[in-house]
């Protein structure tokens, strides 16, 4: 075990095997303060070690097109209209710490050779429609169209901009249809991905089939065949096996592929004690609503209770400290993990299909080799909303 103290990480538990893999994935419940440090530090340590330049975010394309004008140009205006969408939407994403964290991200990159500034790539669906409609238009000023194509882009921009983007895929489909036979070169790719989530199926249940999808693409379309990679998601997205329902999230996929990352991806997860998340108020229970706010800060999310309680949880944490973060290696020779499977306990009355089941006959190590044990850390902080939060202990 390694205590990771902010500001001095030196990750020393990761040896030779952990740097020679090429995606590097953090897994994270949303809404928690810490795991945005963590995030930083990492990122910021894979790249002065590894060579990681690549962040593989659990972003759209359009808003990771924006981050990436953010970083060029420094306009917090720019950055603003990243995090737009999700202030209007409460997301927990919509924080202080996310919005901050890219902040450093810039600092470092004015630190760094061209060569080795971070840059972000857009893995998940599209998040904000009328973001994605002001992204496609950016793109066709620097990769224009002849008129009738133009014509059926155009048409998919104003039902973006439209509230809920009505009969979005089919006007999409014709697009892309147009698009293809006209035989464009590489510098329309972006344009093909931002159209092919256009038209993608939104409904849920398919969005990690849309991330993966967008994975395989941009593999190709921006050479990351041999490229390193690095991002921080939700937790269930970088388990590298399937559940005992046989869903495969993200890393599982990659691993089930072809491509040439599948047997070089390593995931480090997140784990909470005493911690307390923000979270949007009209998604919890009745009782535990701080009432009259967009937001509550809660600490039933943890992973030693009341909800949910990781078998084995209660011991690590005798060996480390309150308010630590420490980092656990799983697939060290020997250990227990490589041998026993991970095990849950869940609350009565929890509904089943909130309940995520591992196989029983997989190690631990089949799905993550690596936890950040997180105890003690503090809720994210509203974006722009310094009062809309109020704790919710009931």
């Amino acid at each position: 075990m390694e205590t990771i103290e902010a500001g001095r990480e030196t990750f020393a538990l990761f040896d030779k095997a952990f740097y020679a893999n090429q995606l590097f994935l953090l897994g994270e419940s949303h809404g928690v303060q810490r795991p945005q440090d963590v995030d930083f530090a990492l990122l910021k340590h894979l790249n002065a070690r590894a060579g990681v330049r690549t962040y593989v975010a659990e972003v759209d394309c359009a808003k990771a097109y924006y981050l990436n004008e953010y970083l060029r140009t420094g306009q917090d205006s720019t950055l603003r209209l990243v995090f737009r969408g999700w202030v209007a939407d409460r997301s927990q994403w919509a924080n202080q710490e996310f919005y901050q964290k890219i902040q450093r991200i810039r600092a470092l990159n004015q630190t760094l050779p061209a060569a080795r500034r971070i840059r972000f790539v857009g893995l998940d669906q599209l998040q904000d429609l009328p973001l994605a409609a002001d992204y496609i238009t950016a793109l066709l000023r620097t990769a224009p169209l002849a008129p009738g194509l133009r014509s059926r882009v155009d048409s998919v921009v104003a039902v973006l901009r439209q509230p809920g983007g009505p009969g979005l895929p089919g006007v999409t489909q014709r697009a892309a249809l147009a698009l293809a036979s006209g035989h464009l070169g590489s510098e329309y790719d972006d344009l093909r991905l931002a159209l092919a989530n256009a038209a993608y199926d939104l409904r849920a249940g398919r969005r990690e089939d849309n991330i993966f999808a967008n994975f395989q693409a941009l593999v190709h379309t921006k050479r990351l065949a041999h490229e390193k990679m690095y991002g921080m998601w939700g937790l269930g997205h970088v388990l590298q096996s399937p559940l005992q329902n046989g869903f495969s999230d993200l890393a599982a996929r990659i691993g089930q592929s072809t491509l040439p990352v599948h047997d070089k991806v390593v995931s480090v997860l997140c784990v909470f004690s005493e911690c307390q998340m923000l979270y949007p108020t009209d998604g919890l229970p009745g009782p535990w609503q701080a009432a009259g706010q967009p937001y509550t800060v809660t600490d039933k999310f943890n992973h030693d209770g009341p909800l949910v309680t990781i078998t084995g949880l209660a011991d690590l944490k005798q060996r480390t400290a309150p308010g630590s973060t420490t980092l656990v290696r799983l697939d060290a020779p020997g250990a227990a993990a490589t041998r026993q499977p991970i095990q849950l306990r869940y609350a009565p009355g929890m509904p089943p299909e909130q309940q995520m089941q591992f196989r029983p006959e997989l190690p631990a190590t089949a799905y993550v080799q690596y936890l950040v044990l997180i105890r003690g850390s503090g809720p994210v902080t509203p974006l722009g909303a310094p009062a809309a939060a109020v704790s919710s202990r009931r």
